[in-house]
């Protein structure tokens, strides 16, 4: 069984005419079930970052975005599939047809309207754009959001879709967060923030610039909180701040909040003055009663250089309607470092449970080339509930995780493989991860790790503001394939 997640396609798998998983890809898909699977071609390295669940287009399943690389050239590379991990379509994409296009973000469009995609592309020395593809992948727009100056280099990191700020009837919206850097000797970095319509006009595009000489702001990651009858409030922003001279020797982690038209409401850093780094890189609105409106926000805490400790899962829950943290807290791996890349609040249920926050990211050090994990924390004192697990840990192959998204009463979570899985001199591809509804799969095994509670400093900051224009663009597309199972499909 387990000889067959290494190196047979899933096309393959569905040739056995055996009642087996294979039966569980060929039959229709009243339940998905849980697996472990790659996708990218050689000699192409395809690194995944971002994965959310299909709610909306025919057959659902998921879809999953980040960059492939060839040589010189680099694509945002994308990759839908159904319940069971069968690749309906991949995609590779050129922004303006431009040979450097990055992918870290997407989302679904509401009422099968497809998807939106954000990252980086070569148009002046880098900017951020924004392409709406339809479910079959097919471009629809693509929106390239302009710089303060052609020398300076932006990148979007992660995307939602909005409701209207003022009027709920209106078609829902697109809102882009990432950074722009500057071309200075300390690395001075804005953080940006776009709102589109549903069409790709620009709505606004900002640049939120910090203060003072530090070098400035990190968006990261963005949420839109919404009260319990559905209607939003405002936009979050989860990244960093840099705290002395240069990004190096000490960031902050940073939360910023605005109004859904970008109207700045509150700020604040997180850390301690020394050569420590905090740094935010996910966050999940929460909506159930006692917690509606705060905010969980994920990433990592690190000592300096010769400390011993290295970088552990940094977490923080925010008040509603402000930015005071409530509660933070440390996950360390016994044996190596963790850093947690993204969040999700578990799906609401009418049980009488605690509903938990669970996070995904990737153990590597000394010990562990490289592991995902799924971690499952109280909403309330961000320690541990129920099991802890980490991924691939079946054989000496080894993966990263990036992304995770709830899909009905079970996870899926997108990062890279760092082996050759079907043996063809390939070995960086899409790796996917879909759990049961306990967040295992059969290649998982627990995660022995310590918590505790802390108490970082926090500080607030001033700020301004920019606008900046935007311009649409065309899209070259090129079809792509592979697939294969890391940790075969689990019928039962």
């Amino acid at each position: 069984m387990k000889s067959l997640s290494y190196a047979l396609s899933l096309k393959r798998i569905l040739g056995f005419a055996a009642v087996s998983a294979a039966a569980a890809l060929a039959a229709p898909l009243a339940q998905a079930q849980n697996f472990e699977s790659y996708y990218g071609e050689r000699p192409t390295s395809d690194a995944g970052q971002d994965i959310k669940s299909v709610n909306f287009c025919p057959t659902g399943g998921s879809i999953l975005v980040g960059t492939r690389r060839n040589g010189n050239v680099t694509e945002a590379q994308v990759t839908r599939v159904d319940n069971n991990g069968v690749a309906l379509w991949q995609n590779a994409y050129r922004v303006a047809g431009n040979a450097f296009t990055t992918a870290n973000a997407v989302v679904e469009v509401f009422n099968a309207g497809g998807f939106a995609i954000t990252g980086a592309v070569g148009i002046g020395a880098q900017s951020i754009y924004v392409l709406r593809i339809r479910c079959d992948g097919s471009p629809l727009w693509a929106t390239v959001l302009r710089n303060q100056s052609t020398l300076n280099r932006a990148t979007g990191w992660d995307i939602i879709e909005s409701r209207n700020p003022t009027s709920p009837t209106i078609a829902p919206e697109l809102v882009v967060v990432g950074e722009e850097v500057l071309p200075n000797a300390i690395g001075t970095t804005h953080g940006r923030i776009a709102r589109l319509n549903a069409a790709g006009g620009l709505l606004w595009s900002r640049a939120y610039i910090r203060a003072g000489t530090l070098p400035g702001l990190r968006f990261r990651a963005v949420t839109e909180n919404l009260n319990l009858a559905g209607a939003n409030t405002d936009l979050v922003i989860a990244g960093s701040a840099a705290a002395g001279a240069n990004w190096a020797n000490d960031r902050r982690g940073l939360i910023f909040r605005t109004t859904g038209a970008g109207a700045p409401v509150c700020n604040n850093t997180l850390g301690r003055v020394d050569p420590v780094n905090e740094d935010f890189y996910g966050i999940t609105a929460l909506r159930q009663p006692q917690f509606n409106g705060n905010n969980v926000l994920v990433g990592s805490t690190s000592v300096n250089a010769t400390g011993a400790i290295g970088e552990q899962v940094y977490m923080a829950r925010f008040a509603t309607g402000n930015c005071l943290a409530q509660r933070q807290s440390v996950w360390r791996d016994p044996q190596d470092n963790s850093v947690a890349y993204d969040v999700v609040e578990e799906i609401l249920t009418t049980l009488p449970v605690v509903i938990g926050v669970r996070a995904t990211g990737t153990i590597s050090g000394a010990v562990t080339a490289g592991d995902g994990f799924l971690l499952d924390a109280d909403p309330g004192a961000l320690g541990p509930i129920n099991a802890q697990f980490r991924y691939s840990t079946q054989s000496a192959r080894h993966e990263n995780l990036q992304a995770i998204d709830n899909k009905k009463d079970r996870f899926v979570m997108l990062g890279a493989t760092q082996t050759d899985w079907d043996g063809v001199g390939d070995p960086l591809d899409f790796y996917m991860v879909q759990t049961d509804p306990n967040g295992k799969t059969q290649c998982v095994r627990d995660w022995q790790v310590d918590w505790s509670p802390v108490e970082q400093p926090q500080e607030r900051f001033d700020q301004t503001i920019k606008e900046m224009p935007a311009s649409s663009v065309d899209v070259l597309v090129t079809p792509t394939k592979d697939e294969g199972y890391c940790c075969q499909l689990d019928p039962n």
